[in-house]
């Protein structure tokens, strides 16, 4: 097995391990076990248990960054509102239904107030379409006159509200919701609220 493949391969492991247990509920011993590699090994690709964290963390971001951002970029010309939120919305869901371990290891960092919660929120204003679009819209008098960044936390906030609860607390067992529904009801709240009378 090359560099490359043993790096990812640990990444992995301590990806599942990080989710379920946290930083500090994680020993390299546990990741070695995991990972079916020698403690040593870990060491050779990472230099302590934070560094690892932080690629993985950033590896979540990248994977996040590179799958809509153009889509959503043509999108946001357009101006159509709807099609825009919604894109935004089915790709933010996917996402995390399909992976739940960056959410959870978001949870976890900022729980046990690690700087890596810090360092994904340092990277939000540089990366966030959402709060452009919105200042946009606002700038051209679609949009009432408030924070674009704050509304554009209430917008991304009933997603993640939406995806903690059914993904991380279980609640998809006891109800599911179709996606195209939940994300037109949380779109057509958004904008109920963002309007201006025209």
């Amino acid at each position: 097995m090359n560099h490359k493949d043993r790096r990812q391969e640990i990444l992995d492991a301590a990806m599942a391990l990080f989710a379920k247990r946290g930083f500090r509920g994680t020993t390299t011993r546990d990741l070695a076990a995991h990972a079916e590699v020698n403690e040593a090994i870990i060491f050779r690709h990472f230099s302590s248990k934070e560094e690892l964290y932080r690629a993985i963390l950033e590896e979540k971001m990248r994977q996040g960054q590179s799958s809509k951002v153009e889509e959503l970029a043509l999108l946001a010309k357009s101006g159509d509102d709807v099609q825009f939120l919604e894109a935004f919305g089915h790709a933010f869901l996917e996402r995390h239904e399909r992976d739940t371990t960056f959410m959870r290891l978001l949870l976890f960092s900022a729980l046990e107030g690690h700087e890596l919660s810090d360092m994904f929120l340092n990277s939000m204003p540089e990366r966030d379409p959402i709060a452009a679009y919105i200042q946009n819209r606002i700038e051209n008098g679609v949009f009432k006159p408030v924070d674009p960044n704050l509304a554009a936390r209430v917008l991304v906030g009933m997603f993640f509200t939406f995806i903690q609860w059914q993904e991380i607390f279980g609640l998809k067992k006891k109800r599911s919701f179709d996606r195209n529904e939940v994300v037109r009801t949380f779109v057509s709240i958004f904008l109920t609220g963002m309007k201006t009378a025209q």
